[in-house]
C-alpha cells in the first residue's frame, strides 16, 4: 500500500478568522466567483453545498482544465474544510487527494490559512502538488482583500 504524503503552506493575513471561515463556508459559491481564472463553474451533486457531507462537482483550472467530484468535510470547532476528491482528473496522478483548510485566529493581528494536501501517488514519477497551494494561497489573498475591503 502506497505511503500518504503531505504537504502544506500557512497563509498570514489581516482579516478576522470567523469572517473568513463563514464567507468561505457560506458563500462558497461567491467564492469561487471571485477566482473565475480558476473555478469554471461548480453544481451541488448531494446535500445543499454548504453542509458537512455535501458533494460537489467542480469544474477548475490548475496546470490545465480539470474536473473533479468532491465531497465536503466542514468542522466548525476547528473552523476547518475538507474537500476529498471522489472522482475526476486528480485520479490521473494521485490515488487519494484530500485538500484541507484551517483558519487560525491570531488576534488583533488577523488569521492565517492552514492550508494541506493528503495525497498518495498514482506513481513514483508524479510531482507533489504544491501547484495547488500556489492557488490555495492566492485564494486566502482574495478573500482577505476582499473583506479588508468590504
Amino acid at each position: 500500500m502506497a505511503q500518504i504524503a503531505k504537504v502544506s503552506q500557512k497563509v498570514q493575513l489581516r482579516s478576522s478568522g470567523h469572517k473568513f471561515y463563514e464567507l468561505l463556508k457560506n458563500k462558497m459559491d461567491f467564492v469561487f466567483q471571485m477566482f473565475p481564472d480558476v473555478y469554471k463553474s461548480w453544481k451541488v451533486l448531494e446535500g445543499n453545498g454548504l453542509a458537512h457531507g455535501s458533494i460537489i462537482h467542480l469544474k477548475y483550472n490548475v496546470d490545465g482544465p480539470s474536473e473533479a467530484k468532491e465531497r465536503l468535510a466542514i468542522d466548525d470547532a476547528n473552523k476547518s474544510i475538507t474537500f476529498e476528491c471522489l472522482e475526476g482528473d486528480l485520479f490521473r496522478d494521485f490515488e487519494v487527494f484530500k485538500l484541507k483548510i484551517e483558519v487560525v485566529e491570531n488576534g488583533s493581528n488577523g488569521c492565517s490559512t492552514n492550508w494541506s494536501i493528503e495525497y498518495v501517488k498514482a506513481n513514483e514519477d508524479v510531482a507533489p502538488p504544491h501547484n495547488y497551494l500556489i492557488i490555495a494561497a492566492k485564494i486566502s489573498k482574495g478573500i482577505d482583500d476582499y473583506l479588508c475591503k468590504n
